[in-house]
């Protein structure tokens, strides 16, 4: 008989217990702010094709074409040797916030041709990455 009294009661009290311990939502969650597909151009250069420098210095303009991400974009430059893709060492490139923004190519041998490699990726979603951009550079100079 105590049983059948009391079972409703404990029921009720951990149905509340349970109810009241669950996480409440937020009345106004943040959104989520969605970044636009990141783009770039190379206004100064025939992507995919050969470009001249005429010494061991070349300055590379980039154009950044869709909304710049609020936390900015981390340049990936990879600068090879036509042949063999031997590695050209460059400096470091600071995350960039403006557009346009200027790359200096630099240690270009002369009469040699390197293959340029340039890819953005926002700071702020690590899924926002722009397909690669290639393009050939080849150093007239004869020092």
């Amino acid at each position: 008989m105590l049983l059948k009294t009391c079972l409703p009661v404990f029921l009720a009290i951990a149905m509340l217990t349970f109810s009241s311990c669950k996480k409440k939502k937020k009345d106004n969650p943040a959104p989520n702010v969605q970044e636009e597909t990141l783009a770039f151009e190379l206004p100064e250069v025939q992507v995919g094709k050969y470009n001249m420098a005429q010494d061991s210095t070349y300055a590379l303009k980039v154009n950044v074409t869709s909304k710049l991400p609020e936390k900015g974009v981390k340049v990936t430059l990879n600068v090879a040797t036509e042949t063999g893709l031997i590695p050209l060492p460059q400096d470091d490139i600071a995350d960039i916030s403006t557009t346009p923004f200027t790359i200096t190519l630099r240690h270009l041998k002369p009469l040699k041709t390197y293959e340029v490699t340039i890819r953005l990726a926002s700071l702020g979603n690590t899924g926002n990455v722009t397909p690669p951009q290639v393009f050939f550079l080849t150093n007239k100079s004869a020092e």
